[in-house]
């Protein structure tokens, strides 16, 4: 079943409310997030509108705090919500994956002290840590929340990722390890295919036929599986210290788990337009890690697989994987596993050897 009239959904009561809040007031409220114990002051003062869903997080949360612990309520582990426009931004945070879709229009996305303008077809995957509100005061705008533990998240988002591990670790930190970027977004534009899957996820979420959750799980799916297949190397990754967003790093990463064989320091400053320190710098405040780290990593993950698939030719694999020889590959390997490649084999052998 399509969802009709995607573009020009009616407001429902809730809407109408807090939009007549919205028109006959200065806007304030709606133009800065609002810490949950100004929100709770307000509420108490009655200069704000309280609907049905006013407090949802405030009941969903650990000693009323704002901070959700309950997991996604549905036995498919995704959920699907609208947004509603005219909502008040208050800030909150999480346990599971929150991934927020402007199907079309825009909106504010608002964190402590920092906030950004989403617009059509942006993909902004939330951290479970990070306090954020969003703020939309239009009314055609169509924003959707998926809604996702981390299970399905990794399993259907992190394990398709392409970059190899220094990438999938890069982006992990970000979305697990309260790093200093709370988000990551993907800048999809008019793309009709990833719209085209949102009109059937809101239809099933508002219809609720057979087998809804099913179904809204697997076109979640094909959300995820588009967003890594067209858009990976394109994320964007904020640092909030410095409030600015970096539109290269995952690039970058992607870049040298592709190129690890050849690429230099120089080189790819060259590519992405940086000096070399620059870059250096930046490899290292991002990833924690050294541009020969990276380079390495991504040689002996190539080599280990090789490997495994039962290549033994040592001078083959040294070229394979970009080494110089086979008597650097066998350094390098023994340095980052701790067990000489020929050892690897041998003992690999063995143990086919005795399962046979």
């Amino acid at each position: 079943m399509r969802y009709e009239n995607f573009e020009k959904l009616p407001m429902d009561e809730e809407e109408r409310l807090c939009r007549a809040a919205y028109l006959s007031s200065d806007h304030s409220l709606w133009s800065k997030a609002i810490p949950i114990g100004e929100y709770l002051d307000l509420a108490d003062q009655g200069k704000i509108v309280i609907t049905s869903t006013s407090h949802y997080f405030l009941d969903k949360s650990e000693n009323k705090k704002g901070v959700t612990i309950s997991d996604v309520q549905s036995s498919s582990n995704v959920g699907i919500t609208r947004h509603r426009r005219y909502s008040y931004p208050v800030l909150h945070n999480h346990n599971y994956v929150e991934i927020v879709y402007v199907a079309t229009g825009h909106c504010t996305n608002c964190f402590e002290g920092y906030s950004f303008e989403m617009n059509t077809g942006d993909v902004c995957i939330m951290t479970p840590s990070s306090i954020h509100a969003l703020s939309c005061t239009n009314d055609d705008s169509v924003i959707l929340n998926l809604m996702m533990n981390k299970d399905y998240f990794d399993q259907n988002f992190l394990s398709l990722i392409r970059g190899g591990k220094v990438l999938i670790n890069y982006l992990e930190n970000i979305i697990y390890q309260k790093d200093n970027s709370p988000y990551i977004l993907f800048p999809t534009g008019h793309d009709e295919w990833l719209k085209e899957i949102a009109i059937h996820l809101l239809s099933e979420a508002v219809q609720k036929p057979h087998a809804y959750e099913y179904s809204i799980s697997l076109l979640t799916q094909e959300f995820l599986l588009h967003l890594v297949r067209e858009y990976e190397m394109q994320a964007i990754v904020p640092n909030l210290k410095s409030q600015s967003q970096n539109n290269l790093m995952v690039a970058i990463l992607g870049y040298l788990s592709i190129n690890y064989k050849t690429a230099t320091l120089e080189g790819t400053a060259q590519f992405f337009g940086y000096s070399t320190a620059y870059l250096s710098r930046l490899i290292h405040r991002t990833t924690g890690k050294s541009f020969t780290n990276i380079i390495t990593e991504s040689q002996m993950e190539h080599a280990l697989e090789i490997l495994k698939n039962g290549k033994t030719n040592l001078t083959d694999i040294a070229l394979e994987v970009g080494c110089f020889d086979s008597s650097h590959f066998s350094k390098k390997f023994k340095a980052y596993y701790g067990i000489s490649p020929k050892a690897y084999i041998k003992t690999k052998l063995s143990i086919s050897s005795a399962v046979k």
